[in-house]
């Protein structure tokens, strides 16, 4: 019994080993997008694991492509051969070699079926037709502009014309381009060297003797290329997202330069393909699918990142090459495992697809509707309230459009829609507003010409009178000669004639209010952190906080200094003079909700303006107040706010201090209640 049992566990192992594997896999990729705050986070599955592929007998593939009757051509780097899989009968077709082969690391397929393999240790470029007979080879060219770059072909890519963009082992220049002959037409495109911050400050500091011994600052090579239906070139870097610039992804024009504008946030992409759609997919070496539209937004990206040494759906140990096939389907090319995934989209994916297919061919109804669909799936979706907010734009429902845009966190769209609903509105409401501005000129003129006795003036210019000539009103209206007449003032300020401490806490009160307004109360175009987010324990105590460290610390430095003000002083001549500052950021608050991105220079003159004027008048009461000359004042302040940043400092070590003492004291506790209980 022992026996059979053993041969039958013995059986099983050998099929388990041996028989080629073709399951489905389950669902173990994480899916993200954007949300309204511009943060990464989880979204509905995009697309689950289909089919892994593993009995192809592959040996460090590095590169795949979908030909136009979606076979599969895969580069077996590791067995010198070209892979043609059939990814319906899940078999391979057939196997291209060559006996020049040595290292064949990049395939393209052209729309005629011709194959292009780069290899790099050979130095050529291998051409076969679509039976896989070998037709030609392209070595290193030898046109005098090429010079003494190594020709190590790494990745290709053939547009309509058959120019050939070859990636170049190695080569900084950009990408090689050859004609369809095989003539070198240039270098296509390069990526710019970039500094860090040490390297700056080595430019400015060292010598040109210095400058020589550094080492060489290189651009970052191209790590793919491929190219579209259309023939528009996409290339794909490695590198570091600072030193890339976010164009890790890029889609190039005729001379070779960047047309997506949009904020690429991948970096080491290994490889990248476009769909018949227009949609761009990128592999990046840390496990991770991304998708985006043409224009580079993101749509979204997917994977589990690197694994160690299991075998799990969905993961990788080395993710060096996608192809899409025609059913949109994402095959994904493990180099180090050296087998295939497979994964299927999901209906949320592919009716993202079809609302950007749909509004890129002009059917706006009909990609709204498809948008409202993504809605469903996901009510926060930043991509589907954008499609829907341009959907609408364009067709010309503007007042929705700006409501999509809204929720999308999308200010420049909500701009364009805001312009448009602003200038309905005007087109709607001038007449009327004229209107009433004639009939209250008419009423003016006609009181005017009905009170000749100036009864009704009178009246109410005593009433104005009594309000003005209130006591806590003339200290509340005090503000306004400071801030027209501030050394005039303020000298009437320091002698006690006129102001008041109720009148300066007033106004104190009054800017505290109007800043948090400001703060949180602004029109949306200029509103860039949303209430939710904000720490108000950190605002509100930051502003007392600062407010009275300022004028403590002021007043401690002036009063070794011969100053003559007091801590009152300083309070009010600070307060009444914030006044103008107050107009300012109330007007600016009120303005922001109706302007546009193209008004708000508008809002930055009108608060630079403020902020100067406030602290002019605040320079020149504290110049009047403490009895000092220009440069006296200068110092003082100078003084003032290094005192104040030592002050900060030192609280700031003391928090951290305090911290750390509570932690050790929770620990410790901790370990005491532990041992006592026996919980060990």
């Amino acid at each position: 019994m022992n026996k059979k049992f053993a041969f039958v566990l013995l059986l099983l192992i050998a099929l388990q080993v041996f028989t080629p594997l073709t399951a489905i896999a389950s669902n173990t990729v994480l899916t993200f997008g954007w949300n309204r705050r511009g943060w990464l986070v989880r979204t509905q599955d995009a697309y689950l694991p289909y089919r892994n592929i593993t009995h192809l007998g592959m040996n460090n593939p590095q590169n795949m492509v979908f030909g136009p009757d979606d076979l599969l051509y895969i580069a077996d780097t590791g067995n010198r051969r070209i892979v043609v899989f059939d990814i319906s009968t899940e078999q391979m077709v057939r196997e291209v070699t060559y006996t020049g082969f040595q290292s064949p690391r990049g395939v393209f397929v052209t729309p005629d079926n011709v194959l292009y393999v780069a290899d790099a240790v050979a130095g050529a470029v291998f051409i076969f037709d679509e039976h896989g007979v070998h037709v030609r080879t392209h070595l290193e060219p030898d046109a005098m502009a090429f010079g003494d770059t190594r020709f190590a072909p790494h990745r290709i890519a053939v547009d309509i014309r058959g120019n050939m963009f070859i990636v170049g082992e190695g080569v900084f220049d950009g990408i090689i381009q050859l004609s369809s002959e095989g003539e070198f037409l240039g270098f296509f495109a390069s990526n710019q060297a970039t500094r860090t911050f040490v390297q700056m400050l080595q430019d400015i500091f060292f010598t040109d003797r210095q400058r020589e011994g550094l080492a060489a600052r290189i651009p970052h090579t191209f790590s793919n290329v491929t190219v579209d239906r259309r023939g528009v070139v996409y290339t794909a870097s490695m590198g570091h997202p600072g030193e890339l610039g976010g164009e890790a992804i890029r889609r190039h024009d005729m001379a070779g330069r960047n047309t997506i504008q949009n904020f690429i946030p991948v970096s080491w992409v290994a490889d990248i393909v476009v769909d018949r759609y227009d949609n761009i997919f990128a592999a990046s070496t840390d496990g991770f699918i991304w998708v985006f539209t043409n224009d580079g937004t993101l749509i979204f990206y997917f994977g589990a990142g690197h694994i160690g040494g299991e075998d799990i759906s969905g993961w990788f140990r080395s993710l060096v090459s996608i192809a899409v096939s025609s059913q949109g389907h994402i095959w994904a090319l493990d180099g180090e495992n050296a087998f295939l995934q497979s994964f299927a989209p999901t209906e949320y994916a592919q009716t993202i697809y079809s609302a950007l297919s749909l509004f890129n061919s002009g059917l706006y109804e009909e990609s709204a509707a498809q948008w409202e669909t993504v809605l469903r799936h996901n009510q926060m979706s930043v991509l589907a309230h954008n499609g829907m907010g341009r959907a609408l734009l364009y067709q010309q429902d503007f007042e929705g459009a700006q409501n999509s845009f809204y929720l999308a966190g999308n200010r420049f769209y909500y701009s364009m829609s805001f312009w448009e609903v602003r200038n309905i509105w005007l087109l709607n409401n001038l007449a009327v507003v004229l209107i009433f501005i004639v009939i209250f000129f008419a009423l003016v003129s006609a009181i005017k010409h009905i009170d000749r006795k100036r009864i009704i003036a009178t009246r109410v210019s005593n009433i104005r009178l009594r309000i003005m000539t209130a006591p806590r009103m003339q200290n509340i209206f005090f503000a306004f000669s400071i801030a027209r007449h501030p050394i005039d003032s303020y000298y009437y300020l320091k002698i006690k004639q006129k102001g008041s401490l109720s009148g300066a806490a007033f106004h104190f009160i009054l800017f505290f209010f109007v800043y948090m307004l400001y703060t949180t109360s602004r029109g949306f175009v200029v509103q860039f952190a949303d209430v939710v987010d904000m720490d108000f324990t950190v605002i509100v105590g930051g502003f007392f906080g600062l407010f009275a460290l300022f004028i403590v610390s002021n007043y401690l430095v002036t009063s070794i200094n011969d100053g003559e003000g007091s801590i009152i002083d300083i309070f009010k001549l600070i307060s009444y003079g914030l006044f103008p500052l107050t107009i300012t950021l109330l007007g600016v608050t009120v303005l922001s909700h109706m302007i546009t991105l193209n008004e708000v220079f508008l809002l930055n003159f009108s608060l630079l303006f403020g902020a100067i004027y406030t602290a002019s008048v605040i320079w020149l009461g504290l110049q009047e107040v403490h009895n000092y000359s220009f440069g006296t004042t200068l110092k003082s302040l100078l003084i003032t706010l290094f005192f104040m940043t030592i002050v900060l400092i030192i609280i700031f070590n003391l928090v951290v201090l305090f911290d750390g003492l509570v932690n050790f004291i929770e620990s410790i506790g901790s370990e005491v209640y532990i041992n006592v209980r026996g919980l060990y």
